[in-house]
């Protein structure tokens, strides 16, 4: 890879080996470069392994305390004598909804709260143990975790217009910064006291208490180090191992809770009073040299926010730069499901999520609403409709658009499908559809109106032709008087040899037959020669219909033009191993912007995966080049499968050599989309909705939001 020409009006980059020399000048440059390279790595790896380790942990915690608090309110009440104690005032009211509060983490403070003050002696006639008093504070000061209703609704609290809400909102956030302080020293402390307290010949005051405790020296050695805070979260993994036995022994607090505390040391770390923190900031700040704020970092551009260019930024979150990404839409859709919006089964809000609320923690992206309209690479800038944006890397995810072979003016009377605005207005193209045939008097017009063809037997094709018909069968029924939706006829024109082409023959033939048993007309090897308002000729023969979908083609965007450089025969900018564009050092193009041989020497696929891919491997391509490392190997393109589906339990499914149809590839083809999709809201809803599809054989977006017809 290639290094960016230096520009005259802009200060040289400070890469790590310059950091280096400026730090450690008498060491070996690279040595110290490569050492604070790899402390990087660790600090961060270990702050994201730590952060979903520690909601994990808290978790089970809250189940491990709800089972018990539950556990030991039946044991009283069992007992004659506390029968009625354990169902009067505060106990029936914790045996009742305490467990499920816990569990879930909804008002855990407050829960936690009550029963270290009171309500422990309620759930057993005596004190709870000590490990699960001390796994309440924690519950008490540092919250439920990330994985709790609590953290939820903790945004939305923090907005009610309540002057006592907003308050215990604002305590809720003080004390969480001082659980960063106070909570990690005192579990630390306290599992010191704990697992020293075993048998063993050496002697030791006990922090804080002076007591006189007896432990194995290595046991001391490292209770010390837990107590001190230095290589907090190996120790703590070394006494998962080695103290649940010696607590065991001496019939000290139970292991598992000592056990759950170790764990959480190890996720979180020592806390800031520790020695671990204090070697942290050494290495930050005088190792590192100052601040360096106002040092420059590479400006990476990308230019897209879909598949490609979304996995791109993410990727690039740790690398020393600074990210705008720049999108005509403020939306990141998931395109795969575009068609069941255009079909009434999904909103597009169940798809698509604000490329802001995605990028919300990533700090070093900015997000710009607008238009690019060409590239001026000598000035190594962007050029939009109303600004300049400079770049030292450039990114091209720009996706494609539709193709009509020619005939662009097919496309005011089959509308493609690429973006929300394409759905919804197909959507109400094909239920006005309906709706004109309810008030048709003639025959011929009703016929006319109640056909649809779509044009393109791909998988949008497939998919989209089969949501048609399935509506029209079972969505429709009962809603109209002079028309039974039941009788619309939609044909399915693909101009190759058979439907899904990129699938296996059999596979193929079977998708075949599904749309068949829906009623579908497959008309394979036959090519649409004419596209007007009233209809579409196919092989010269004229078909009365109303309403037409293209499906057929994509062209790619004018990213190609913009450079000046070669293009595909679908206007893909031709790039090289590392998706370079040639002869454009530092400039990128992905996904269906690019032409790239990176499978296996065949063309790369126009597909989600493929883009995703790419995306990550030209940001691996950037880190390298801003830290002066070689470029990776170039870059292969790994393909997972293809996927379609028909209708309900219709799908086809063929991954490498495995091969599904019917129900079990339906279901295989919902769980990956639903994995797929961005945002658990929009997981859930997803869901839901395809539940109450599947149930009710009811779908419930059937709006006509525009009047195409009258366009």
């Amino acid at each position: 890879m290639r290094d960016v020409p230096s520009q005259p009006d802009r200060p040289e980059v400070a890469g790590a080996t310059e950091i280096a020399r400026l730090a450690a000048p008498e060491l070996g440059v690279e040595h110290v470069a490569a050492v604070l390279e790899w402390w990087e790595a660790v600090r961060r790896g270990t702050v994201i392994a730590g952060g979903v380790a520690g909601a994990v942990l808290l978790l089970l915690a809250r189940i491990w305390l709800s089972e018990a608090l539950f556990v030991h309110q039946i044991m009283m009440m069992m007992r004659t004598d506390g029968f009625s104690e354990a169902t009067s005032g505060g106990g029936m009211l914790i045996r009742s909804i305490g467990p499920l509060l816990l569990a879930t983490g909804l008002v855990t403070r407050p829960m936690a709260l009550l029963l270290v003050f009171g309500l422990s002696q309620h759930l057993s006639g005596a004190h709870l143990a000590s490990p699960q008093i001390v796994l309440l504070i924690w519950l008490i000061i540092g919250g439920a975790g990330p994985l709790s209703l609590d953290r939820l609704f903790s945004a939305g609290l923090a907005r009610v217009p309540i002057w006592a809400v907003r308050s215990i909102s604002r305590l809720y956030t003080a004390s969480d910064a001082l659980a960063e302080l106070a909570l990690p020293l005192g579990t630390r402390v306290y599992l010191a006291i704990a697992i020293a307290g075993g048998t063993g010949s050496a002697a030791w005051r006990a922090p804080f208490t002076g007591e006189l405790v007896t432990a194995p020296w290595w046991t001391l050695l490292l209770c010390w180090a837990l107590v001190l805070g230095l290589t907090t979260r190996p120790v703590a993994l070394l006494l998962c191992a080695l103290a649940p036995p010696t607590v065991l022994s001496v019939g000290a607090p139970h292991p598992f809770g000592i056990t759950l505390m170790l764990l959480l040391l190890a996720a979180k770390g020592a806390g800031q009073l520790s020695l671990d923190a204090l070697g942290s900031r050494w290495i930050s700040t005088v190792l590192r040299m100052p601040g360096r704020k106002g040092d420059p970092v590479p400006h990476v551009v990308v230019v897209g926010g879909g598949f490609g260019g979304i996995a791109a930024v993410r990727r690039l979150r740790w690398t020393s730069c600074r990210i705008t990404l720049i999108d005509r839409r403020n939306h990141y859709l998931f395109q795969p499901l575009l068609y069941q919006v255009a079909t009434a089964a999904l909103s597009p809000a169940d798809i698509a999520l604000p490329i802001r609320s995605i990028l919300r923690d990533q700090r070093n992206v900015t997000v710009r609403l607008g238009e690019v309209v060409g590239v001026d690479y000598a000035a190594r800038e962007i050029l939009l409709t109303t600004d300049r944006i400079s770049f030292d890397y450039l990114v091209l995810a720009t996706g494609a658009q539709h193709s009509y072979f020619g005939r662009d003016e097919w496309a005011a009377c089959a509308p493609g499908l690429k973006s929300i605005e394409d759905a919804t207005a197909m959507r109400s193209r094909m239920l006005l559809a309906f709706e004109q045939a309810e008030s048709e008097g003639d025959r011929a017009g009703r016929e006319a109106w109640l056909t649809f063809v779509v044009v393109g037997g791909g998988p949008t094709g497939v998919e989209l032709a089969g949501a048609v018909a399935e509506l029209a069968r079972t969505g429709l029924e009962s809603e109209y008087r002079a028309i039974d939706p039941a009788t619309a006829r939609v044909i399915l024109v693909q101009s190759a040899p058979r439907i899904l082409p990129a699938f296996s023959s059999a596979l193929s033939a079977r998708a075949e037959r599904s749309l068949r048993d829906l009623g579908v007309e497959v008309r394979t090897g036959a090519k649409v020669t004419d596209i007007d308002e009233d209809g579409v000729a196919i092989d010269g023969i004229r078909i009365a219909a109303r309403t037409t979908f293209w499906a057929a083609g994509v062209a790619a965007s004018p990213a190609a033009k913009w450079l000046g450089r070669a293009a595909d025969k679908s206007g893909r900018v031709v790039v090289d191993s590392n998706l370079a564009v040639q002869d454009c050092v530092g400039v990128f193009a992905i996904g269906d912007t690019a032409a790239s041989n990176g499978w296996a020497g065949a063309s790369v696929p126009g597909l989600a995966p493929a883009a995703k891919q790419q995306g990550r491997y030209v940001a691996s391509v950037i880190r390298a080049a801003i830290k002066g490392h070689s470029a990776p190997e170039a870059f292969q393109y790994c393909h997972y499968g293809n996927l379609a589906t028909i209708g309900r339990l219709a799908s086809v499914v063929e991954v490498r050599r495995l091969r599904l149809w019917g129900a079990p590839a339906w279901w295989l083809w919902g769980l990956a989309h639903v994995l797929l999709l961005a945002g658990g809201r929009n997981r859930a809803t997803v869901v839901l909705n395809w539940l109450w599809a599947y149930l009710t054989y009811r779908r419930g977006s059937r709006l006509i939001t525009r009047n195409t017809m009258d366009a």
